[in-house]
């Protein structure tokens, strides 16, 4: 979490740096967090802090823990005891979200000061001896009714800043020439004081690409790691997490309809993410006309239902990868299912996780042959009587852009 500093008589970026990083060479940190902050600074002025992205992350497992599932929730850093249910979800393309409810005692001052509104809290989960989820917390929302008062709790994972924020005011122009995913995600995570981790190869230089002014950076960032076969997401830790989805490998469980632990299977389809075509269209430069690419459904011969879309600061070639990106991801947002299974863990003991394959029979869900999966999110939830888990389940390859050969129903 960012941490507030006084100015002193005489501070300068590089000076705040050095007290509060030891190192003055990370000035850039402070002076691009506080839009609007000049030199010389003024005595008394307060600055906002990022985190050091090159900080060690905290100690991870709860060494308190009892049990394999126990959930141990933290709020600054302390252990919060009091949570009534919790659901946890990861996903391999989006950041993991937390949310949890607890009793309301608005009279203690130190639950005050943990649910204070806006106040963007850490809130950290360990599961058993395990480090599952390093957040914030977003607004706290309080129930009052005739006999209970009650708090219901959202957070995110760290990284999920950059989907509400842009970049600050004072990195403008925000621009790379051959620069790489690597390169450009540490920079635009550096603005918040994010880690970045990468789990697979950052792929080719782009050419030439910017941050406009008034775009998120989660998404910027996201449609050029689709250009590299990579999703994106967060680590335990909180750093911001690049990788591949899984293709093919050994699935970890094998569902049946009607057999332990499989409780349902839920079809989503979803007809209007579905497209005939899939065009790219790359800026029109004066006196040359815009590149387009376009990849064609084989299996929606007798519908027109066109998808096109601006592929900006992208050359020839990256519009083709984007446009191969779109159609296999296309099959990610309209296929899909919802597996509820009775068990957190699968049959190895670990827990259910994302980017991981299973495979599933489930005539009643059009599942008329086992085929296999990715998880492409997990979440788990607890009451006081219950435990269940609901993995979702998509079409492998699709987050990489490959087409399938064979759907579940054919």
């Amino acid at each position: 979490m960012s941490r507030s500093y006084a100015i002193q008589p005489g501070d300068t970026f590089d000076i705040v740096a050095r007290k509060q990083y030891g190192d003055d060479q990370k000035a850039d940190l402070i002076r691009q967090s506080n839009p609007g902050a000049t030199e010389p600074l003024v005595a008394g002025q307060t600055l906002v802090v990022p985190n050091d992205p090159a900080a060690a992350a905290r100690p991870a497992g709860n060494t308190a823990a009892s049990s394999p599932n126990e959930v141990a929730i933290s709020i600054k850093g302390e252990r919060f005891r009091f949570w009534v249910d919790v659901t946890i979800t990861q996903a391999i393309d989006t950041v993991s979200t937390v949310e949890f409810t607890a009793p309301f005692t608005p009279d203690d001052p130190a639950f005050r000061e943990k649910f204070r509104p806006f106040a963007y809290n850490d809130v950290d989960i360990d599961i058993g001896n395990g480090q599952l989820f390093t957040g914030t917390m977003l607004p706290p929302t309080p129930s009052t009714g005739p006999t209970a008062r009650t708090v219901a709790v959202a957070c995110y994972g760290r990284p999920g800043v950059l989907g509400d924020c842009t970049a600050p005011a004072s990195a403008y122009p925000i621009e790379w020439n051959e620069a790489t995913l690597a390169t450009i995600a540490e920079k635009c995570a550096a603005f918040f004081g994010l880690g970045v981790q990468f789990d697979a190869d950052t792929g080719a230089a782009f050419q030439r690409v910017s941050l406009a002014a008034g775009r998120k950076v989660l998404t910027f960032l996201s449609d050029l790691a689709a250009q590299r076969g990579l999703v994106m997401s967060d680590t335990p830790g909180g750093k911001l997490l690049f990788r591949k989805a899984v293709e093919t490998g050994t699935p970890v469980a094998n569902f049946t309809e009607g057999s332990s632990p499989l409780l349902g299977v839920q079809p989503m389809f979803s007809g209007r993410d579905y497209f005939s075509h899939v065009t790219g269209i790359s800026p029109t430069i004066i006196g040359l006309a815009g590149t387009q690419f376009t990849v064609t459904n084989a299996r929606l011969a007798d519908a027109v239902r066109p998808y096109t879309f601006d592929s900006q600061d992208m050359l020839d070639a990256d519009v083709q990868t984007s446009v191969d990106s779109k159609m296999g991801r296309m099959f990610a947002a309209a296929v899909s299912y919802e597996v509820s299974v009775s068990t957190w863990r699968d049959p190895q003991g670990e827990l259910w996780a994302p980017n991981t394959l299973v495979t599933l029979l489930a005539e009643g869900a059009m599942v008329y042959s086992r085929s296999t999966f990715l998880i492409r999110s997990v979440t788990l939830s607890k009451t006081p009587k219950s435990e269940t888990a609901v993995l979702n389940l998509i079409l492998p390859g699709s987050l990489a852009g490959k087409v399938p050969t064979v759907l579940p129903w054919d």
